[in-house]
């Protein structure tokens, strides 16, 4: 788990960065007043009349039916102007004409203006800036009807000066505005920030699509906000942004749940980010053909986002209660809530009953909260599982080197059994051999034969290498390893006899990897100059190990000084066990590369 403490401070640190961010946004989002700008008159009460001969009065905003595509209406009205008025119109993918005292003022969404697979102008809000002198004027604008749908949106008109109604936008659209803005910064944040923790904790990728999730979110209401459009004049781009936001929410959504809840039954999650993938490609492919544009996409996917809703919600009821998935019960509310607030945001999108948008952020805000907190309990579980992996690792190595000193004890003593066998049987011919000398009385050839058989006796056993056996049996192994690749080997090691059983584990360990580590060293090197020393010394009840070694290449090291592994691309589990069983001791390893020789030192406290 210590390998992993550094990474556990960053979810709290992104979360706290969060929340920081939204209360400073929040708290922008309500000034006490701004400066005193002037004042806006809302012109709502026009007269109208369409091509098709009907006309009448309107009160705006309004959604009037029209008999057919590209149907013009114009509506008319006498406003009075104060000197540097202006008024502030808007257009619903529209074509529309602005006329001052029947003097064109404004144009826009007019063939050419946009891309041609679009067949509508995207929504705009333009300032048209009316005569210097003010006074009575007569206003006319000119509509034509959408052909991706069958009502052409009116909204109301503002008249006042530039200042006054930008300041009115802001009263009206700053928290979506900058809320949206703080969405998409904070998602692309955390998707840069986790980007380099992906490599080193494999669950950090949920913070990937958190991020996504944020960005997406944050596309959809920049898109959204008229705000946005008035200090960002690129309508088409806010189009794209806005819709595609919206497409992509849900599917992303719907990820991020499959992997944070990992289910058992995975099929029909399966089955809706399958069905949302295809809607989403046949979106933009009918939209990229000019056949279909996303304005009339939107109908459909408004449908199946509620049935997902609705399914997802009954997915993780299941998960929860027959499988008791605790996961999906912390993602329950957080989909709810996200559930309620869009159905509420669909119903008002046809009846315009109030402003949602700032409404339905709120339930984005506590949705993308809960995900942060489930995204910080799904990382920390899996960085916890994680450490026991690693602490299993460990282990199992401990048990590999034990088993090791033991193949090689049960080995040399099946060595010696053998040798004892051949000995006793060869020492019957030899008997017989000196009693047939004997009795020749050839003292000459008895002597030389006394001789030969002397030289064949075996030699003493190798001498123990410290007064500890396991330790000494250990070192014995690897010394011999290394002297095969060609090293020459040196070892003085200091190692009291008795110790406790689990010390004299953890010190063979030490010693096992340190040493294995040098000879593996030495074995990949082409020249000759190889080498192994190790030492070691204690005093004041501190073990010091000391392993240096000659090798060849270059040593792959994290900015922590931790190397990596030579056989694969991750830290060297070796040395990390070293450090990991020298703190066990209260103690610490060193490891360091110098002129082509690399020192490893590691020292425990064992009395």
């Amino acid at each position: 788990m210590k390998k992993y403490r550094k990474y556990t401070f960053f979810l709290p640190r992104i979360l706290l960065i969060a929340t920081i961010i939204l209360l400073i946004k929040i708290s922008l989002s309500y000034p006490l007043n701004m400066a005193e700008k002037g004042t806006t008159t809302a012109i709502t009460h026009v007269k109208y009349r369409t091509d098709a001969g009907e006309a009448g009065t309107l009160e705006l905003p309004i959604k009037k039916p029209m008999p057919a595509p590209r149907t013009g209406i114009s509506l008319t009205a006498e406003i009075e102007a104060e000197p540097g008025d202006a008024i502030l119109v808007k257009s619903v993918f529209s074509p529309m004409k602005v006329f001052v005292n029947d003097e064109l003022a404004l144009e826009y969404g007019q063939p050419g203006r946009y891309p041609t697979f679009m067949n509508d102008p995207p929504t705009s809000s333009m300032f048209v800036s009316l005569p210097s002198k003010g006074g009575k004027l007569s206003l006319r604008i000119y509509y034509e009807s959408p052909t991706q749908r069958s009502k052409i949106s009116l909204p109301v008109i503002y008249l006042g000066t530039t200042g006054a109604l930008l300041g009115k936008m802001f009263t009206k659209d700053a928290f979506v505005f900058i809320f949206s803005i703080v969405l998409i910064l904070a998602g692309l944040f955390t998707f840069v920030i986790t980007i380099g923790y992906v490599g080193r904790i494999p669950a950090s990728n949920v913070f990937l699509r958190l991020g996504l999730t944020s960005t997406l979110a944050g596309m959809w209401g920049f898109g959204e906000c008229d705000l946005s459009v008035l200090l960002f004049p690129y309508p088409v781009l806010l189009y794209a942004m806005s819709y595609l936001g919206l497409f992509l929410l849900v599917f992303s959504v719907l990820r991020f749940g499959l992997l944070v809840i990992q289910p058992k039954n995975r099929l029909p999650m399966l089955i809706l980010l399958w069905f949302h993938g295809v809607s989403i490609s046949s979106a933009v492919v009918l939209q990229l053909l000019g056949q279909v544009d996303f304005t009339r996409s939107l109908y459909w996917f408004q449908l199946i986002i509620t049935l997902s809703f609705v399914v997802a919600v009954a997915f993780l009821l299941w998960e929860w209660l027959k499988n008791q998935n605790m996961v999906a019960k912390r993602f329950i509310p957080s989909i709810i809530v996200l559930f309620a607030f869009t159905i509420v945001g669909l119903i008002n999108y046809h009846l315009n009953f109030i402003d949602i948008l700032p409404v339905f952020y709120v339930g984005i805000l506590a949705f993308m909260i809960t995900l942060g907190f489930i995204s910080g309990s799904y990382v920390q579980d899996s960085m916890k599982i994680a450490a026991k992996n690693e602490l299993l690792e460990h282990q199992v190595q401990e048990i590999n080197h034990q088993l090791e000193i033991q193949r090689m004890h049960y080995q040399r003593i099946a060595d010696n059994e053998s040798m004892i066998k051949a000995q006793r049987h060869d020492l019957r011919h030899q008997l017989t051999v000196l009693k047939v000398l004997y009795g020749q009385d050839d003292k000459e050839k008895f002597e030389r034969y006394l001789d030969i058989l002397n030289n064949k006796l075996p030699s003493e056993r190798e001498p123990l290498l410290c007064e500890n056996y396991a330790v000494s049996a250990i070192a014995s192994h690897y010394a011999h390893m290394a002297r095969l690749a060609g090293a020459d080997v040196t070892v003085s090691l200091m190692v009291p006899q008795k110790l406790p059983a689990e010390v004299e584990s953890d010190l063979c360990v030490i010693v096992g990897n340190l040493m294995e580590n040098a000879a593996e060293a030495c074995a990949r090197m082409t020249g000759d100059e190889r080498f192994v020393r190790v030492n070691s010394f204690l005093q004041y009840g501190i073990l010091t190990i000391v392993v240096d070694n000659s090798f060849e290449g270059k040593l792959r090291k994290k900015d922590e000084g931790v190397y990596f592994s030579s056989k694969r691309d991750e830290e060297g589990i070796g040395l990390t066990s070293v450090a990991t069983v020298a703190k066990k001791y209260n103690g610490n390893a060193h490891f360091e590369e110098k002129d082509g020789v690399f020192q490893a030192s590691a020292y425990v406290r064992i009395a």
